[in-house]
């Protein structure tokens, strides 16, 4: 009676044990396999007559400094905020001169700042217990728990990117080349997303966002400081995205990123300063960009810099397409068979530019190609191959436990 008694309670713990185990890859493994099957169509560039310039009605007079990556402690530090705490991040950036600086926890909107006029829900999205496909979401209405942490294949990519985009404004692949979250080949094929974080301290994503581009793709690039201690003074002020705005509403924000008119600082590190002399480097040497013209098909840019010492036109595969050095004004004529030319310029003491790409459509306003649809039947024929797998599996197993007992 008292084996019985005791092999009973050993069965029972055992099963508790088997379901605690089971249970969550149960879980993921509904995630993983409840995702839609896409067709991704043929990309092709840009092509066309119309030439569209996001900066050309700009108002040189009205740019604003931007930080929207940047990380606070949470989770007791878990989530590797360290010491950053809201009170640091304000003080930090308002020495160095900030117009905005965002602060984007993972997998949770912070409402530090939300009594100010100015202020973006945002939040970095993503588990990533692997490889960290993650994605800066600008505009938060709320956070989105669903992810694919363990690995992420083009789908899943394209699905994350689509769900998110219906709970926030912008859905932004961050760090793309950071522990290759997201290939370069990826960008070929992603559709449905405008900004690109391409300015990173922990990996930039120029070849990413050249790849969407030739695969016409109108993708916009914002940079940040991907901050995780604020008091460190060598992981602020890296990166930071200008955006032209005279209102510092929340609107009228995302209606200059959307259109993109902004561009990405890279600021040169001044490593090893004090937090104060930084700020006050930061406010003599940040020069902006003044114009970026098409007159005709020329592209003309100036700066309020001393001078341009390097300016590269980019196009199609990334290809350099004309360089030159030590000049007040760069320009560039744009050729009939180039399909989009965006501009790196190198100013005042290795602070770079990363200007947004001026693009070719056949429409005066530009329309954007979705490459990415559910491929519904192809879905349906998972989704009955799945069933049928895990029907057969459960029919094992109820089997394997019927025979048990009659032994």
């Amino acid at each position: 009676m008292y084996k019985r008694i005791k092999n009973n309670i050993l069965r029972i713990f055992l099963i508790a044990l088997t379901c605690l185990a089971v249970l969550p890859i149960a879980f993921w493994l509904v995630i993983y396999l409840m995702v839609p099957q896409y067709q991704f169509k043929p990309t092709q560039p840009f092509h066309g007559e119309y030439l569209h310039n996001p900066y050309q009605q700009m108002d040189s007079n009205a740019w604003k400094q931007y930080n929207f990556h940047c990380h606070s402690r949470k989770y007791m530090g878990l989530t590797n905020g360290r010491m950053s705490k809201e009170t640091d991040i304000d003080s930090v950036y308002r020495i160095l001169g900030y117009d905005h600086y965002g602060i984007s926890d993972y997998m949770r909107i912070n409402d530090h700042g939300s009594d100010r006029p100015d202020y973006i829900p945002s939040y970095e999205h993503g588990y990533g217990f692997f490889k960290k496909t993650h994605q800066l979401c600008i505009g938060a209405e709320e956070v989105c728990s669903m992810d694919f942490p363990f690995m992420q294949n083009l789908n899943m990519k394209q699905h994350m990117l689509n769900v998110l985009q219906q709970h926030t404004r912008f859905a932004v692949p961050a760090h793309a080349s950071f522990t290759k979250g997201y290939k370069v080949s990826d960008m070929r094929y992603l559709s449905g997303y405008r900004l690109l974080e391409v300015g990173n301290p922990y990996g930039c994503a120029f070849e990413h966002w050249d790849a969407a581009l030739s695969t016409g793709h109108r993708v916009y690039g914002i940079g940040d400081d991907d901050t995780h201690n604020v008091l460190n003074v060598n992981e602020v002020g890296r990166f930071f995205t200008m955006i032209n705005t005279d209102d510092m509403s929340a609107e009228k924000v995302y209606e200059a990123l959307e259109n993109g008119c902004c561009y990405v600082v890279q600021f040169h590190p001044h490593y090893n300063q004090t937090l104060e002399k930084k700020g006050e480097i930061m406010h003599q040497e940040l020069y902006h960009l003044t114009r970026c013209e098409l007159v005709g098909d020329t592209l003309v840019i100036e700066t309020n810099a001393p001078s341009i010492q390097l300016a590269e036109f980019i196009g199609q595969d990334g290809k350099v397409l004309k360089r030159m050095e030590h000049c007040q004004q760069a320009w560039y004529v744009i050729q009939p068979n180039d399909s989009y030319v965006r501009v790196k310029l190198m100013v005042h003491n290795m602070t770079y530019f990363y200007l947004n790409p001026i693009t070719r459509h056949t429409t005066p306003t530009p329309i954007d190609q979705a490459t990415a649809e559910i491929n519904m039947p192809l879905t349906i024929l998972f989704y009955l191959v799945y069933l049928s797998i895990i029907i057969i599996l459960l029919y094992r197993i109820i089997k394997h436990l019927r025979h048990g007992k009659t032994t």
